[in-house]
């Protein structure tokens, strides 16, 4: 039986930050929508950031994550603007995000059948006592992270002038190209270079495998990364 964490609202209070450069689908208005009441109804202070008008995600993501650092909040949480979620599944990662200092959940690219984008490392690995799992990375798009991971980083990170911003700021997210396995370079976004940042700060990063999200496209992919997991070999 894995162990399970009570919120407390005098200790917690979540930064949501949402990058989008396009209106929202109903469903995720509906999921967030839910998330606040949820919130509220359990008194958890809360903020919500979208920076609407940034097509560059990972300019959009350096521009929320200094408003966070500028906020009293203890948690920034990452969602996409394309993501279905259950207010639960909100609760649950930032509860556990108490206790580690990065968790997520997995959802499935837009794509039949479902596939996970996600690097796991080259041993099997083991849950630990709450049910997560140590892994490299994975998409961004529901994440939540305790603020002195997000001061670390920012600490290490170039200053950078955005569009209506006064002051340089730490720009904390980039696009990049690393070595792959060949030899040969291999594109990197900004979601997985964060998290390879995370890890070489000394910080987990953990996968809550029991939340199932929704990825809209054409029509709203969904499936649970446990599935996935069981069929991939060992180092994939």
């Amino acid at each position: 039986m894995t162990k399970t964490i009570d919120l407390d609202p005098a200790h917690v209070s979540v930064f949501i930050a949402m990058p989008t450069h396009r209106p929202l689908e109903m469903e995720t208005v509906v999921a967030l929508l839910g998330t606040i009441h949820a919130l509220d109804c359990r008194g958890i202070r809360w903020t919500f950031e979208s920076k609407a008008r940034s097509s560059l995600v990972h300019h959009a993501r350096s521009m929320a994550a200094e408003v966070f650092r500028t906020s009293e909040h203890t948690h920034i949480f990452w969602i996409d603007s394309d993501m279905v979620w259950q207010p639960g599944d909100f609760l649950r990662l930032l509860a556990l995000a108490t206790v580690m200092p990065c968790v997520t959940a997995a959802y499935t690219a837009k794509c039949d059948p479902p596939k996970f984008m996600m690097s796991v490392g080259d041993d099997a690995v083991e849950a630990n006592e709450y049910g997560c799992l140590p892994i490299k990375g994975l998409g961004l798009g529901f994440a939540c992270v305790q603020r002195q991971v997000m001061e670390a980083l920012a600490d290490q990170a170039p200053r950078c002038r955005f569009p209506d911003v006064p002051e340089p700021i730490p720009h904390i997210f980039r696009l990049d190209d690393t070595p792959g396995r060949d030899g040969v370079l291999a594109a990197r976004g900004e979601d997985i270079a964060f998290f390879a940042d995370v890890l070489e700060n000394g910080f987990g990063v953990w996968l809550d495998p029991n939340i199932t999200l929704g990825h809209i496209g054409t029509k709203t992919y969904e499936a649970n990364v446990l599935d996935f997991m069981e069929r991939q070999p060992a180092g994939a």
